[in-house]
């Protein structure tokens, strides 16, 4: 069966339909044209998303949330709007991710055991009109009993429909029961396509932008640190963009430049996102041809510094995937994504090589 064309609500939830939909599946950003559409702004606009919808496509999966808790406000008028345009007025969702510790039951999310609210409540609230709620035990009946649930709700006149899951069964089940429907969306996983070979690892040097705030992110750079040189941006100094690309300059290997801090340590205010695209175009410059980059606002910053608009999935990174751009490749990681040492397993030659180069001959 033809994949939906994937809508991305967020930059992250593009790369997340990217990691879904497989090797060779293309993102445009602000404009149709690949298989998955990203936002050029923080959010998918509603231009954006007649755009796409106007390509007559068989389906559409409208993904949201994949990187933290949805908020309903900026995603109900797009639920809505694509519901309009198609001339269903209905999609079926799923906001769960068990193996990432993300489950709903009766419409109550939670992550690692702790309670993030009701979504459909939540919802309902951003659509002012009342939300299906397909509940585990329909779920638990297999996928008949949840389409005919949909199937109900959608001749109820409700927009939008809210599916439980908790485990691995339960989305096996979801995803046989919302093949083929005109509107779907939540987690990425629901649009996953049949395993594809792995195509090999980007071939460059290595640079890590960082400009996450998450204790797993700085997790993650605090690993780094004890292997390698790890340059943290000087917000009071003339140019801290100046200076991230001396200390670059100076490295052999992979460099790692941030701005994730604890709260003490950070400058309030700082244009932290700006002076990382600023960095990664001066770096592009000096021959670095793969970056790691982790936030929302650093990855759109780098992808407006590199006047970068179309996309292509590439090798896995761990969870997450390469993108390969035309004249770089990037692999964006969502807050809260991957274990402390994800830098250190999953580009561990690279970073080894760094750190022997810093050790006399």
């Amino acid at each position: 069966m033809k994949r939906p064309a994937g809508l991305a609500a967020t930059l992250h939830d593009a790369t997340a339909l990217a990691e879904a939909f497989g090797p060779g599946a293309r993102i445009t950003i602000g404009a149709p044209g690949g298989d998955i559409i990203a936002p050029a702004g923080d959010y998918l606009s509603e231009s954006e998303l007649l755009s796409a919808a106007k390509t007559g496509q068989d389906g559409y999966f409208l993904a949201f949330g994949n990187a933290a808790p949805a908020n309903p406000a900026p995603i109900a008028p797009l639920i809505e709007l694509l519901g309009d345009a198609l001339g269903t007025g209905f999609m079926a969702a799923c906001l769960a991710a068990p193996w990432r510790g993300r489950t709903v039951f009766q419409s109550h999310q939670f992550e690692a055991g702790r309670h993030l609210g009701d979504a459909a409540q939540n919802f309902a609230a951003a659509l002012g009109r009342p939300v299906g709620k397909v509940p585990h035990e329909t779920v638990r009946a297999g996928a008949a009993a949840v389409r005919r649930a949909c199937t109900a709700f959608k001749e109820q006149g409700r927009i939008l429909a809210l599916i439980d899951a908790v485990d691995d069964n339960d989305t096996a089940v979801i995803t046989e029961a919302l093949r083929g429907m005109a509107a779907s969306g939540g987690a990425a996983w629901l649009a996953a396509q049949p395993y594809a070979p792995e195509p090999p690892q980007p071939a460059g040097r290595l640079a890590i932008l960082s400009g996450a705030l998450d204790r797993t992110t700085n997790l993650q750079i605090g690993a780094l640190r004890a292997v390698c040189d790890v340059h943290d941006l000087d917000f009071t100094a003339p140019s801290p963009a100046a200076a991230a690309q001396d200390f670059a300059r100076a490295q052999r290997g992979p460099v790692v430049i941030t701005a994730s801090a604890g709260p003490d340590r950070l400058t309030p205010g700082a244009p932290a996102a700006e002076v990382l695209g600023q960095v990664a175009t001066s770096l592009l410059s000096l021959g670095f041809e793969k970056f790691i980059v982790t936030g929302g606002e650093t990855g759109r910053a780098v992808l407006d510094a590199l006047h970068i608009k179309k996309l292509v999935a590439g090798a896995a990174m761990g969870p997450l995937r390469w993108l390969a751009a035309e004249h770089a490749t990037i692999c964006f990681k969502p807050a809260g994504i991957g274990g402390k040492n994800l830098f250190l397993s999953e580009v561990e030659p690279q970073i080894r090589l760094n750190a022997e180069a810093k050790s006399p001959s």
